[in-house]
């Protein structure tokens, strides 16, 4: 196969699968076999934003989980491939990671049947119904009829709305503390954020008893922050980057729904994704995971809740997109990719994964500024 046909990032990739220790393959081994300068090597990949060291350590920990979805891969290969000098030092250390052992977490891969997709879809459809307000505000948007008073005079007539969007609306990271409900719309959230907000603790309280609580007060926390997050974000990308503020807030808010679906106690694979959710800090290799277990991506779940209610085309149709680019289907744009990491900050936020170095890196590729300082604000709001 020629190397040079491929993206750098795939031929990387091709390298790490031949190897007999992919873990001690090295950046110098690379360079060499593909026939490059370490500078060209380096250049090339930062072109493809991306690192060696991204790479890699993306191709180990989606090797470790994949090996574990079934019963023919050994887990002793494993240990060998990951660079352990012993399996007890693997598994001390994947318990820690995950909370339970490989084999235990092998255990519940195997749980469950191709039915799974039926399964969450028939959760999806019984769900409580989403209250009156945040119908009547879906519904008053899709005829366009709504302005800040209209909004305004709907959350009020939901006394739990309005303390939660005033609760909301009072965080720091949204400024000065509004002193009325019209403040609260007008000057620090905006009337789209308040009808996300709306889906967002509708499904909050239709799944309360259903979803650990710990998942769903973290998970929502981070779809609450997304908007602001945006906001910030949008400062520290190139002037030449456009986005669709409307759509991408959405994006932002609703696409990680999918993982209180696949949490969910009638979910038959759900312990395995808790699991999954607490050992793996990488969206784009949780998401893959998903898709190798269940034979739905984490989009596509968060699609079927969103196909139920006057949510709009456009949003379920970039999710779609974003699904094909995060799997390597199709090459996304930079927009797609920004919004892939941005997506890739919330699920760590919603996580409480503490090492964000893969983050870091990943901003400096992309040539984000001043992400050290949104990164501070967006997690001492944990």
């Amino acid at each position: 196969m020629n190397h040079k046909e491929l993206l750098l990032v795939e031929a990387v990739n091709i390298l790490l699968t031949k190897s007999a220790v992919p873990a001690t393959l090295t950046i110098e081994q690379c360079a060499v076999a593909l026939a490059m300068s370490m500078t060209s090597f380096r250049r090339k990949l930062s072109q493809e934003e991306t690192t060696f060291k991204l790479i890699q350590q993306k191709y180990l920990n989606e090797l470790c989980v994949h090996a574990l979805l079934t019963k023919q891969a050994s887990i002793d290969n494993l240990v060998v491939k990951l660079g352990y000098s012993e399996r007890a030092t693997f598994e001390r250390a994947f318990r820690n990671k995950f909370g339970i052992t490989p084999s235990q977490f092998r255990d519940l891969s195997l749980i469950g049947d191709q039915s799974d997709k039926q399964t969450l879809t028939h959760i999806a459809q019984n769900m409580s119904p989403l209250p009156d307000s945040c119908l009547q505000l879906l519904q008053e948007k899709e005829q366009d009829n709504l302005d800040v008073g209209r909004v305004v005079e709907i959350v009020a007539s939901d006394p739990i709305f309005t303390g939660r969007v005033i609760g909301l609306a009072s965080k720091a990271i949204y400024g000065k503390t509004p002193r009325t409900t019209q403040e609260a719309i007008s000057r620090n959230l905006g009337i789209n954020t308040v009808i996300n907000m709306a889906v967002i603790y509708g499904v909050k309280d239709a799944l309360e008893s259903q979803v650990e609580q710990r998942v769903i007060d973290q998970s929502t926390h981070a779809f609450l922050i997304a908007p602001k997050f945006f906001q910030l974000m949008r400062k520290s990308v190139k002037r030449d980057i456009k986005f669709d503020s409307t759509l991408t807030e959405q994006v932002l808010i609703f696409a990680l729904l999918g993982i209180l679906l696949l949490t969910h106690k009638n979910s038959a694979k759900h312990e395995l994704i808790l699991h999954s959710l607490q050992g793996i800090n990488d969206l784009q290799s949780l998401n893959q995971h998903v898709n190798q277990a269940m034979k739905i991506s984490i989009y596509s779940a968060s699609t079927l809740m969103l196909s139920l209610w006057h949510i709009d085309a456009s949003v379920i149709k970039q999710l779609n997109h974003l699904d094909k680019v995060s799997q390597q289907k199709i090459k996304g744009s930079k927009q797609d990719e920004l919004e892939l990491f941005m997506l890739s900050c919330l699920y760590v936020l919603a996580t409480r994964h503490n090492d964000f170095s893969v983050l870091e890196e990943k901003s400096q590729l992309l040539g984000l500024e001043n992400f050290t300082e949104i990164k501070a604000l967006l997690f001492t709001e944990y």
